[in-house]
């Protein structure tokens, strides 16, 4: 009788975190899109305070009041931080990698503290990791009500048309990703398993 081939933990934990990085790097890319929408400051429409960064001159940090801590954005990296003693969760672009974030502060963009980071355990970390994915869907369900048609789409061709850029998955497609991550990552597949079982 043939056994199915199990992936250890500690490696499925790995190719989430590789996955959902990639998905970070795309969506960053479509919420920069966000905050310049001709119909006006997405990002400002929904609450967030728009600051000058104190990191990287010319640039603004938004943040959101959320789940006993705060949504923090920026271009160079975005993320929950607790109010609490407990760790939040950071994206750091320039990496290309999650972390758990061990400060009640965000983080000052382009000064990243080792010592304030740590590599996260998606399925034992999970609860530092909710609170952002939760916004993270709550935002896109408000642009897809209230943007243009297609908007979304648009933002994917945009970014699939930059010469460095590496596509995941569409906008829809992704957004179930991160849905099935948010309730249970011991099960949610691997981006590109799922994405071939939406064509199969």
């Amino acid at each position: 009788m043939t056994q199915l081939k199990t992936t250890p933990p500690q490696q499925k934990n790995s190719l989430l975190l590789r996955d959902l990085s990639a998905a970070f790097m795309q969506q960053m890319f479509f919420w920069g899109m966000d905050a310049a929408a001709l119909g006006g400051n997405i990002f400002q429409k929904t609450g967030f305070i728009k600051t000058p960064s104190t990191g990287l001159k010319g640039t603004s940090c938004y943040s959101l009041p959320l789940e006993n801590g705060q949504i923090f954005l920026h271009g160079a990296c975005g993320g929950w931080v607790s109010e609490t003693e407990e760790p939040g969760f950071i994206f750091i672009r320039p990496k290309e990698r999650c972390f758990l974030w061990h400060d009640s502060q965000p983080p000052v963009p382009g000064k990243w503290i080792a010592e304030q980071l740590s590599t996260p355990d998606l399925i034992s970390d999970l609860l530092f990791l909710v609170p952002f994915l939760n916004w993270w869907i709550n935002h896109e369900t408000w642009v897809e009500s209230n943007s243009s048609a297609n908007y979304r789409e648009s933002c994917y061709r945009k970014y699939k048309s930059l010469p460095k850029s590496k596509p995941w998955l569409p906008p829809g497609a992704g957004l179930e990703w991160i849905r099935m991550l948010r309730e249970n990552p011991a099960t949610t597949p691997r981006a590109k398993r799922f994405a071939a079982s939406l064509v199969s």
